[in-house]
């Protein structure tokens, strides 16, 4: 139901903004940037209070959240009122990215997590194609009732999502009051709870790198929505009516793919060379666009096709091996603020991406989508010496909780006294 509502959004959300609430393209653009920039703050603490009380009970609030100010957002009607309930409506999307990845590790376990995020990845975009269906007929209409009718729509889905979520089990709640995992032994560290401190998540550099390398990664998403429709229209001779068909390319090898791309395990070897591999099929992605710019039509729109189809494949190993990499080096105690330092890649690479796609890349023309090739696949290779740093830091803590619970220090304090005083 959530893609569904996603469908509803992505589909009629800039009619609604520009036909319904009279906004230009310009007030819509400013005020999704100041709403991405809010988001982006409130991520981490979200993930933090997702540990807190848990990932199912967070994400059920938070739809219930986007439910409520998604319904508000037809009764807007001026610019400031848009900025402010469209912030409220992203920082529970927020929200929810982090919490449900946590669900989903413990719903399922560390076996399965990837391939049903694989799996969720799939009929999302199912979903949105759905979605995007339906909502046409209300556009049709090309009325203020029809465009609030989208969200309104949209806000219901999230109201289902919610119920659906609500009803899920997973490791660790209560039956009764009984839970259904007991805690691990070991020592707890007590904060006091008026002391601020940086989320230990933020302070973990390797996982930080991790997170930078898979937000350069993830621009593939700004390419298929804004840098390939605008070079379509502005560099080549190739018709317009290509882009949908690009677009359709793509969502169809997603779904078909993805669940198969994920399949290759979740070990640090597999993690790695997916994310080369992304880079890899993305630099190859820019270099044909690149060959576009001075080529017959039929030329050019072979080769968008073919480019297209990396871009695809960098899609799909890049979210096999984010997925895989991810959970492997989260702290298992703190993993929806692992997973909510990790979302904020999506969120920078919605704001940074567009930007330097559109100034930087179609600025220079050819030589732009050259110099983006050589960043994706320095960021793919990059892969390989980040994992290495993971490694070491998830062994270091292992070595670390092995030192704590050593049996010696359960031993009867004079024994453990009298063994280390007696003589070699």
């Amino acid at each position: 139901m959530d893609s569904v509502g996603a469908g509803f959004f992505i589909a009629g959300s800039i009619v609604f903004f520009t036909r319904g609430l009279g906004l230009d393209a310009a007030s819509v653009g400013i005020g999704f940037a100041i709403a991405n920039l809010v988001g982006f703050l409130f991520t981490v603490p979200l993930g933090m209070l997702s540990d807190r009380i848990g990932a199912r009970r967070m994400l059920v609030v938070m739809y219930v959240w986007r439910a409520v100010w998604m319904a508000v957002l037809p009764f807007t009607s001026s610019f400031t009122a848009f900025v402010v309930v469209t912030t409220l409506v992203t920082i529970g999307d927020c929200g929810v990215i982090p919490s449900l990845r946590a669900l989903v590790s413990t719903a399922v376990g560390a076996q399965d997590r990837v391939r049903t995020l694989a799996f969720m990845r799939s009929w999302r975009n199912a979903g949105s194609t759905v979605g995007a269906a339906l909502t046409a007929p209300l556009i049709a209409f090309d009325s203020r009732a029809a465009y609030a009718a989208i969200m309104f729509l949209t806000a219901a889905s999230y109201v289902v999502a919610a119920g659906v979520i609500a009803r899920i089990r997973a490791a660790g709640d209560s039956v009764d009051g009984v839970p259904d995992v007991v805690a691990p032994a070991g020592p707890v560290r007590v904060r006091r709870r008026w002391r601020v401190e940086v989320p230990t998540a933020l302070k973990d550099g390797p996982y930080l790198l991790l997170t930078l390398t898979s937000m350069v990664l993830m621009a593939h998403i700004t390419l298929l929505v804004v840098g390939i429709p605008l070079w379509i229209s502005d560099h080549t001779d190739v018709p317009a009516v290509w882009i949908p068909v690009l677009v359709v390319i793509n969502t169809t090898l997603a779904v078909a793919l993805q669940v198969r791309f994920a399949s290759h395990g979740e070990s640090a070897g597999a993690g790695r060379r997916a994310l080369t591999l992304a880079g890899l099929c993305l630099a190859a992605c820019c270099v044909l666009v690149a060959f576009t710019a001075h080529v017959p039509t039929w030329a050019g729109a072979s080769l968008l096709v073919l480019a297209v189809i990396a871009l695809t494949g960098g899609e799909l190993w890049e979210a096999a091996g984010s997925w895989s990499l991810s959970y492997r080096y989260a702290r298992p105690e703190i993993e929806g603020q692992y997973m909510s330092v990790f979302t904020l890649a999506p969120i920078a690479e919605s704001v940074i991406a567009p930007i330097a796609v559109t100034t930087l890349v179609l600025g220079a023309d050819w030589r732009g989508w050259v110099g983006l090739a050589v960043v994706f696949a320095a960021a793919g290779l990059v892969a390989r010496p980040v994992v290495g740093l993971l490694e070491s830091s998830l062994h270091g803590r292992a070595g670390a909780v092995e030192v704590a619970s050593d049996p010696a220090d359960e031993r009867p304090a004079g024994e453990a006294v009298g063994a280390a005083s007696s003589p070699t």
